[in-house]
């Protein structure tokens, strides 16, 4: 059961990075305009960049940090990302923010623009985070993590590219609002289980 809720968090915390505006989301617009397939394309450029770092994480970087008291502060680290951007998502969910828009390739905008301080830094906290409760499951759930992960850019950059190119819903504010507010809300609530898991992690030692 623990392994369940952990994965349904993954696919809630996933869309922190999937949903924030920046270089991934101008390229899925500016791309959309051409095709509506133009979001599974900057999705696929993107997996090209995540899937390597992952397994890097899970299997270099994550052996440097299996002292319960590093993985603490990285669940706590987690917690903290996670609580930063669910309230700067809350406080800006009201505002019609533009999003800039650069002239690359669907597939190469994907892999280009997902280098970015926003990426590496949730990388470094909140992913870090998810990767090292991952591989304490075992190397099956780790599997399970890189799908779903990876299921929520697809979902999201997916529905994203194929209602800019039909409609431009997402440019309505009402609807925009909505989707923030619920998402922030989810977020700061999935912050405490990164702060209960580091506190057992804790307890453990």
């Amino acid at each position: 059961m623990e392994r369940v809720l952990f994965l349904l968090s993954v696919f809630v915390i996933s869309f922190t990075g999937a949903m924030m505006p920046g270089p991934v989301t101008a390229v899925v617009i500016a791309n959309a305009r051409h095709s509506r397939f133009a979001g599974f394309v900057v999705a696929a450029g993107h997996a090209v960049i995540e899937i390597p770092l992952i397994l890097f994480l899970a299997f270099y970087a994550a052996n440097f940090m299996e002292d319960p008291l590093v993985h603490a502060v990285i669940a706590f680290a987690g917690a903290a990302m996670l609580l930063y951007v669910g309230g700067d998502m809350i406080k800006k969910s009201g505002r019609d923010e533009s999003i800039r828009t650069k002239n690359y390739s669907a597939f190469l905008g994907g892999i280009v623009t997902s280098i970015n301080p926003y990426f590496i830094l949730w990388w470094a906290t909140t992913g870090l985070a998810m990767v090292l409760q991952a591989k304490s499951f075992g190397r099956g759930v780790l599997i399970f993590f890189i799908i779903v992960h990876l299921s929520v850019d697809f979902l999201w950059d997916g529905i994203l590219g194929y209602l800019m190119h039909r409609s431009g819903v997402y440019n309505f504010p009402r609807v925009r609002k909505i989707v923030t507010l619920s998402l922030g809300a989810c977020l700061m609530l999935v912050a405490l289980y990164f702060v209960f898991s580091g506190i057992n992690v804790l307890g453990g030692r």
